[in-house]
C-alpha cells in the first residue's frame, strides 16, 4: 500500500510540474500569428513549380520558412527542391539555413548563426566568421517586406550581403555574385512577382494567395 502510494505522489508531482510547461507552450501557440504565401512557379506561361512561405510571429522572435519544387525540362529533366529558414529575434537574423537538391543531388546545405556580434557561416564541414553583424534583411525577408528604405539584402546562398536597386516604383533589382539577377514586384507590400534571369532560362514566380 505504502509502495501504491509512493507512485500516485509521484506521478501526482509529474502531472503538476509538467502542467506549467504546456500551459506556456498552449500559451505561447496560441499568441503565435501565422501568415502563409503560395506562389506558382511559371515557364514559358506554364506552370512548373510552387513555393509555400510561412511567417510565424512569437513574441519577439520571427521565424520565415519556404519550400519549393520545380519539375520540368530544359535541356535535361529538372527536378529541385529547397527548404530555407530564417529566425529572427527582435529583428535581427540569429540564424538561416538553406538546402537545396536538384535531381536527387545536394546542390546546397549552408547555415548562418549568429554568435556574439559576428556570424559563423557554415558550407559543409568548413566555418567562417564574419563580421557583418547585424543582419536585419535576408533573401526570404523579400517576399514579406518591400525594401523601401533597404539597400543590401543577405543572400543565404551567397552568403553575403547584396545590392539592392530600385528600379521604379514597386520594383527592385538584385544581381547576383555568379552573373544570374531577380527582379522583384510588390503590391501592398508583399512581394507579388518574381522574374528570374538564368543564363540558361527564365521563369516567374506569381503569387496565388
Amino acid at each position: 500500500m505504502k509502495q501504491a502510494s509512493i507512485k500516485k505522489n509521484s506521478s501526482a508531482d509529474l502531472i503538476n510540474k509538467a502542467f506549467p510547461l504546456l500551459f506556456c507552450l498552449a500559451t505561447l501557440c496560441a499568441s503565435a500569428q501565422e501568415r502563409r504565401l503560395a506562389y506558382d512557379i511559371k515557364r514559358n506561361g506554364d506552370i512548373v513549380g510552387n513555393i509555400h512561405f510561412t511567417q510565424l510571429v512569437a513574441g519577439s522572435r520571427t521565424v520565415l520558412k519556404m519550400e519549393s519544387e520545380v519539375n520540368t525540362r530544359f535541356i535535361f529533366n529538372f527536378k529541385a527542391k529547397a527548404k530555407e529558414e530564417a529566425i529572427y529575434d527582435n529583428g535581427i537574423m540569429t540564424w538561416s539555413s538553406i538546402f537545396r537538391k536538384l535531381n536527387g543531388n545536394v546542390k546546397a546545405d549552408k547555415k548562418t548563426k549568429a554568435v556574439g556580434n559576428a556570424y559563423t557561416i557554415y558550407k559543409g564541414n568548413k566555418t567562417e566568421i564574419v563580421k557583418n553583424y547585424p543582419i536585419r534583411y535576408n533573401m526570404l525577408s523579400v517576399y514579406l517586406t518591400e525594401p523601401i528604405d533597404v539597400v543590401k539584402v543577405y543572400s543565404d546562398n551567397f552568403q553575403q550581403q547584396i545590392d539592392i536597386q530600385k528600379i521604379d516604383t514597386h520594383h527592385y533589382k538584385i544581381k547576383f555574385p555568379d552573373g544570374t539577377y531577380n527582379e522583384y514586384y510588390y503590391t501592398n507590400g508583399i512581394c507579388s512577382k518574381v522574374e528570374i534571369h538564368h543564363s540558361m532560362y527564365t521563369a516567374t514566380i506569381e503569387l496565388k494567395s
